[in-house]
């Protein structure tokens, strides 16, 4: 009889409709938070940031502190860069072909020089810093939103990049490797919408 005392509250509770968003902007996060979530929400970014770190992990602990420092940096850089001429750079086809190379390069098991690595991390975000500023042109408070997507592009970063360094095993390399294959798979199939024109 205890029981049923507290059920039938608890399923009221638990009847009572709650307002619900499509949009962040919304949800009452605030532009420094929704600057970092637009970067897990957003499938090309967070697989362009995940093959950049895997790249750098994979080709040692140099070059992995290096593009922990290029990608980051270039991505708030570009995307201020973006927000002062007010568009988006339309470089979908640049960003679909860098992430399917980087996909490659992982998938092949390269290592690159830190002085490679570092140029190709900016360039990356470079190509994605200007394609996000499009996303923060309307908002009043783009510029803590770039800091948030910054910030959270160095964490993802530095995470995946020394999660990679520290495999050793052969078969974690080669999970790390599949992991390649797959975000180039993913890249071709972002490449196909492009030519259909649906993105």
């Amino acid at each position: 009889m205890m029981r049923a005392t507290w059920l039938l509250p608890l399923v009221l509770l638990t009847a009572l409709p709650v307002p619900a968003y499509a949009h962040l902007v919304n949800s009452g996060l605030g532009p420094f938070y929704n600057g970092m979530l637009h970067l897990l929400l957003s499938p090309g970014d967070l697989l362009a940031v995940l093959a950049v770190s895997l790249l750098a992990g994979q080709s040692g602990k140099a070059s992995a502190r290096w593009a922990a420092i290029a990608l980051p940096l270039a991505w708030g850089g570009a995307a201020l860069a973006g927000l002062a001429l007010g568009t988006s750079a339309g470089l979908g086809w640049v960003e679909v072909a860098l992430l399917i190379g980087l996909g490659v390069l992982v998938a092949a098991g390269v290592r690159l020089h830190a002085s490679v690595m570092a140029p190709l991390a900016a360039l990356t975000g470079l190509v994605h810093g200007l394609e996000n500023a499009g996303a923060f042109v309307a908002s009043d408070s783009s510029l803590v939103a770039v800091a948030g997507i910054a910030a959270a592009v160095l964490v993802l970063t530095l995470l995946v990049a020394a999660f990679a360094v520290s495999l050793r095993a052969a078969w974690t390399r080669i999970a790390l490797r599949v992991g390649g294959s797959w975000i180039a798979a993913i890249g071709m199939l972002m490449l196909g919408w492009l030519v259909q024109g649906t993105t």
